[in-house]
């Protein structure tokens, strides 16, 4: 949904403090406000779905919350149940002690009163159109639902929202769930600011879908009606308190699920008063909170004196992050996220990326999340980064033609005038997604280069693997530009592959001492391999690193042969390259490697479409420009080379495939290019 949504926020403290935590938390039992009525267990089947917001013939008055009680008898206040169809249900006896509630069918077909033998998966309702009806008397309103958190497996929320130019808001997702088996009941907080209630989904309004994959146990259901007046909010309003030492996050998690499409969202910057800590983050805060959301901006009160989020000691996966995967199925649906003005610290000194046993697992780490969203060790989502702006990507879609498909696409993201610092492994900065800016940041240290022997840490507390980029991104249309990175101890920027991006006007920096990183700025196309006019111009790479424990590999890096040859085994759909590795490739000429199967990938350039390499300088490097598998067209233009120094790069010192080398100014093979050396360079360390 691409339309900006001028959608109103009140928030009401009650509420508040009943959402401090994002997860859903135990509560009690909805009590309704107007008398019940009583219904038989067998509600009308559902009508087909509508194409268009019937006209209202009345005035919709809400008159307080809404709910519906489920069990033998079924206590209706303004919310009905429906029956038939794939909304079948069960009427069962769960939990401790036990009480009657209705079980989903989880894919199979449940008995039902029309004796239809449709597999079902869903409970579906419907709101008294009297009460609401096509987006009156609000959009923005609060959905309870009573859940038995008995298994791990996931349910979410589907309902009828007001369409835009770019979605019809049909079965529009408002979130999810991921029980983690604690067997009691529990209260699952769904807000929702667009909410449309004009009985199109199937004839009903929402719908509770159990995935498929086991199933949900409801006990009940609340509506409340929220007034939609307010597009500023300050996390201190819901508990933080940028001038105490305890965590932050849940009081922040509160504000980001509760703000709408349009919100602005504020973090108390020091000002002149004493005391000032920033907020701690002891929880990832996933910005978007339960749904997809669009226009949102993120920002200090003082835009000139930026306010800190700094990690704890036992934080979990990343200190910000986009949107939470175990809740948004719909994550490009989110799109135009600004966060500028605000500072990150990600606590390099108090976290780890790995525990005794040499894993990032969780164990003795600071690897996972607070979600039950990291169950596979080794997952980046979960490594502790800082700032994780990952959006939505076709990955099979190798035109990557985001504007025709803008529901497969988050666009529109924004990093902006933000100090990043002390990042313990994986990135700095992730980004992911379309036409999206990364301008005037400031990235200092990230991760830990050292790994020879006898050369001290820069990082006391870690071992010898935890590296780290500086801004990790992937997709087209991108803008970085203005950015400072200081010690990256991986590669400053990395670029996993897009059409029509630029990489302009940034410095690199690796400081005297034992920092240093693979590479300042690296194109590397594992993931989408048409690059058509990408452009890295007018940067600065500088390596003063020591020569012995640190030091920088390559200054600017074309084509992803640097890294064993740029073979995979499990390669993405969107990549190119050849189906099999060899030590002298053709180019692929754009051929497509198969999907999870073997391809020695390259960096494509489609003619008339070539990479754009000018006015570049970079120092100081061992090999300070190289290129290894680039397969098209390379314009070099007044790029300056100066003073390339030997590094810390044990292959180049000690052999690869019976080969040693030096320092250069310029390499390239596949292709060669006129006057740079021509070497064979597929070793990474």
């Amino acid at each position: 949904m691409k339309d900006k949504l001028f959608i109103l926020l009140f928030i009401c403290l009650v509420f508040a403090l009943a959402s401090c935590q994002a997860a859903p938390t135990a509560g009690p039992v909805p009590s309704a406000s107007l008398p019940p009525t009583l219904s038989p267990a067998s509600p009308v089947p559902p009508t087909p779905t509508a194409s268009a917001i019937p006209a209202p013939t009345h005035t919709a008055t809400p008159a307080g919350p809404l709910s519906i009680q489920l069990g033998q008898a079924i206590l209706e206040n303004g919310i009905t149940l429906d029956r038939g169809g794939d909304v079948d249900w069960v009427l069962v006896s769960a939990g401790s002690p036990a009480v009657e509630a209705l079980s989903t069918g989880s894919g199979q077909a449940l008995s039902s009163p029309d004796g239809n033998t449709v597999p079902d998966s869903y409970l579906q309702f419907q709101v008294d159109d009297r009460r609401m009806f096509a987006g009156q008397p609000t959009t923005h309103i609060m959905i309870e639902v009573e859940y038995l958190d008995q298994g791990t497996d996931s349910f979410r929320i589907e309902y009828d929202a007001r369409p835009t130019s770019s979605s019809d808001g049909l079965f529009y997702g408002g979130g999810g769930v991921v029980k983690t088996d604690t067997g009691v009941f529990r209260t699952a907080v769904f807000y929702l600011c667009n909410a449309n209630f004009a009985n199109r989904d199937n004839g009903a309004d929402f719908r509770l879908s159990d995935d498929g994959n086991g199933a949900e146990i409801i006990r009940s259901v609340k509506i409340t009606f929220l007034a939609a007046d307010e597009t500023r909010l300050n996390v201190d309003d819901f508990g933080a308190d940028p001038f105490d030492d305890q965590p932050d996050s849940d009081a922040i998690q509160a504000a980001l699920d509760q703000s709408c499409s349009g919100a602005t969202v504020v973090f108390t910057s020091a000002g002149d008063k004493p005391g000032y800590q920033g907020y701690w983050i002891d929880k990832t805060i996933f910005l978007t909170g339960m749904s997809a959301k669009q226009n949102l901006v993120f920002t200090s009160s003082d835009p000139a004196d930026h306010a800190l989020l700094r990690a704890t000691a036992d934080l979990k996966g990343f200190v910000v992050r986009l949107y939470a995967r175990s809740r948004i199925y719909n994550p490009g649906e989110i799109d135009n996220i600004t966060f500028m003005n605000l500072d990150i610290n990600g606590g390099r000194d108090v976290r780890r990326c790995y525990g005794a046993d040499g894993l990032d697992d969780g164990n003795e780490d600071n690897w996972g999340s607070w979600l039950p969203e990291c169950s596979v060790g080794g997952d980046s989502w979960c490594s502790p980064g800082n700032i994780g702006m990952d959006g939505a990507m076709d990955w099979e879609d190798f035109e990557q033609d985001y504007l025709t498909h803008p529901e497969r696409w988050t666009t529109g993201i924004v990093v902006e005038n933000v100090v990043n610092a002390q990042t313990e492994c994986a990135t700095a900065l992730a980004l992911g997604g379309a036409a999206a800016t990364i301008r005037n940041v400031t990235i200092d240290t990230a991760g830990d280069h050292v790994h020879g022997r006898g050369c001290a840490l820069t990082d006391d507390d870690e071992g010898q693997t935890a590296w780290s980029d500086g801004i990790t991104f992937t997709g087209p249309g991108h803008l970085i530009t203005g950015n400072t990175i200081i010690n990256p101890s991986d590669v400053g920027i990395v670029f996993f592959g897009g059409k029509d991006t630029v990489i302009s006007n940034n410095t690199i920096q690796i400081t005297p001492g034992n920092y240093g990183a693979f590479a300042g700025i690296a194109a590397h196309a594992w993931i989408f391999g048409n690059n058509a006019n990408l452009q890295i111009t007018g940067n600065r790479v500088i390596s003063e690193g020591d020569t012995k424990c640190g030091g920088m590999h390559a200054g600017i890096n074309l084509g992803p042969h640097m890294w064993s040859g740029g073979c995979v085994e499990m390669a993405h759909s969107s990549a190119i390259g050849n189906l099999t590795c060899s030590a002298k490739p053709l180019p692929p000429a754009g051929q497509l490697c198969q999907e999870a199967a073997p391809c020695q990938v390259w960096l494509y350039l489609p003619p008339g479409s070539p990479l754009i390499l000018r006015d570049n300088f970079v120092s100081g490097a061992q090999i300070n420009y190289l290129v290894g598998g680039v397969d098209g067209e390379i314009v070099d233009q007044n790029n300056l080379s100066e003073t390339p120094r030997r590094t810390d790069w044990w292959a180049a010192r000690n052999g690869c495939d019976g080969r040693t080398w030096g320092a250069y100014d310029r390499v390239a093979h596949d292709p060669t290019l006129p006057g740079w050396t021509d070497l064979i360079i597929h070793c990474e360390r």
